[in-house]
Parts: structure tokens; C-alpha cells; sequence
């Protein structure tokens, strides 16, 4: 193990190298290289993906890079310091995540959702054909990347960017209350606003991300959208055979519907193609089908 010196404390946000002392159901300690306090690994920050049991990840005795993503002193004088593995690469050490987005662990308000236009870092939990959602790092809530929000060139399929499990950026351009789930909420992300190297707003005037606020507004909001009243279909003008009750969509095209009388019982006259039935409201007129003959 490494040589423990006088108490003293690493840097927030810091890369330190340590080994796996203990491992609990929560997560697990490592001792740090030149720090007698141990910090813990929750089992949130261990990986990218769900992890269930912590030594699914990690073994005691295993050597790893960690990062420092909390701080806090206890009143009993002591001070709990929190790890992340996730946001370091354990072949070099490397700093996976340099703007310190959003480090903490866990999710420690539920409720809580990213303020408008912040920048989060978190994984792409499933895909589909209109884009991707997002699990960001801190909330439960996920939140839709759009495919046209994915990146600055047309997206055919969300696939083509991005895999389940992926690690990417999002800006939040829209937070609208669910219709269909009271009290909660709708996040809309974009990818393309952020670089996805450094997790840097590229558009830190907000320009882009107010629009899209907007157009979220406007198609998700209050259902003030236009009802079609019933009247509208019965006075309508079928631009197909020029008769009225139906529209084009369901019109059967080269025949015409007149309205008759109730009592109309009336047999066809010979070569005229009329077809009347009794106590039917509609006539149809009109040639036969090509093929077919008329009686």
C-alpha cells in the first residue's frame, strides 16, 4: 500500500492515483497515494453503465485513477471525500471529463431539473427513430436529443451518432410541463450546441437554444390547437367528384353520392348505370368499373 504522510487533503476536481481498500454495497474506499483520509467510489460513479454490485467493477487490492468530485467536512471533524471512477481513463489517468460538469453523485433531489440553457454531461440510455434520450448526470429525469439536435449535419438515423451507454454532452433547450404526467416535466437537449470533446457551449448567447424554447412551446403546449367540428365534414366540398359530406381522403374517386328521398323505390332505368336502393340515403352514379358490365 502507499505511504501514508501527515493529514492533509486533495484538490476538488483533481486526478489521484490509489488502491481499492474496502467494498460495500454502496460503492467502494480507496486509499489515496499520500492521503490518510479514504474516499469512496459510489456505486453511481463506478461506470457508465447501471452497475448493480460494486465488485462487479472493482476487486480489493486493485490499483485505479480517481477522480476528486467532492469535498465535505463531517461535524465530527472528519472530512467524507467522493471519488468518481467514470470520469477517468484507467489506462492513463486521463481527465475525462475537464469542465467538471456536473460531478456529483447521485441524483440527491429527484425532483430537481436542470436549469434552462446548462450544460450537463450524461449517457444515452435508449434510441429511437426521432433521436435519443439522455440520463444526466445528477437527475433521474432523461431528456430527448432530437435527431435533428444531434449534430451539425443531417442525421439520418440517430444510430449513425451515437450507441447505448455512450457519454456525450447536452445543452437543455427546453423544460415544458408533461401533459400526459402531472407535475412533471419534459426535457428537450441538443448535442449540437456543445462540443463533445470539452463539453463546451457553443452557443453561449443562447441564440439557437431560445428558438428551439420556443418552437417546444409552441408544438407541446396548452392543446389549443384547432378542433375540426363536425359541421365542417358535412358542409365540405370533396375536390375529387366535386360532392359534399366527405372529404378527398375518403372518397371512392369517379363515383358522386346525391342525396335521395326515403321513399324513392324506384327501379333504374335501362343503360342510365344509376344504382338505387331502397330507404338508402345516397345514390351512387356513375360508369362501371373498366371490365366490369352494367346490369
Amino acid at each position: 500500500r502507499y505511504r501514508q504522510v501527515e493529514e492533509k487533503l486533495p484538490d476538488l476536481n483533481s486526478v489521484q492515483r490509489g488502491v481499492v481498500v474496502d467494498i460495500k454495497k454502496f460503492g467502494a474506499f480507496v486509499e489515496m497515494e499520500g492521503f490518510r483520509t479514504n474516499g469512496l467510489i459510489h456505486i453511481s460513479q463506478l461506470s457508465n453503465r447501471h452497475v448493480e454490485e460494486a465488485d462487479e467493477v472493482l476487486q480489493v487490492g486493485e490499483e485505479v485513477f480517481v477522480k476528486v468530485v467532492k469535498i465535505e467536512p463531517t461535524p465530527n471533524g472528519k472530512t467524507k471525500i467522493g471519488l468518481s471512477l467514470k470520469d477517468v481513463s484507467q489506462e492513463n489517468g486521463r481527465d475525462l471529463n475537464p469542465s467538471n460538469q456536473h460531478t456529483r453523485m447521485g441524483a440527491e433531489n429527484p425532483d430537481k431539473y436542470p436549469n434552462l440553457f446548462t450544460v450537463h454531461q450524461g449517457n444515452v440510455v435508449s434510441i429511437r427513430d426521432f433521436g435519443a434520450f439522455v440520463k444526466l448526470d445528477g437527475f433521474y429525469s432523461h431528456g430527448l436529443v432530437h435527431i435533428s439536435q444531434m449534430a451539425k449535419w443531417k442525421v439520418d438515423n440517430p444510430a449513425d451518432v451515437v450507441s447505448v451507454g455512450d457519454r456525450v454532452w447536452c445543452k437543455v433547450v427546453a423544460c415544458e410541463d408533461d401533459p400526459n404526467k402531472e407535475g412533471k416535466k419534459k426535457l428537450s437537449l441538443s448535442m449540437k450546441l456543445v462540443s463533445q470533446d470539452d463539453g463546451e457551449d457553443l452557443d453561449r448567447q443562447n441564440i439557437e437554444a431560445e428558438e428551439l424554447q420556443n418552437r417546444a412551446r409552441y408544438s407541446g403546449g396548452s392543446n389549443d390547437n384547432k378542433r375540426i367540428e363536425l359541421g365542417a365534414i358535412y358542409n365540405v366540398t370533396c375536390s375529387k367528384c366535386g360532392g359534399h359530406g366527405h372529404l378527398p381522403s375518403q372518397c371512392y374517386t369517379g363515383k358522386k353520392y346525391d342525396l335521395i328521398e326515403e321513399e324513392a323505390d324506384s327501379k333504374p332505368e335501362n343503360g342510365d348505370g344509376d344504382q338505387r336502393v331502397r330507404g338508402s340515403a345516397v345514390t351512387h352514379t356513375g360508369s362501371s368499373k373498366p371490365g366490369q358490365e352494367k346490369r
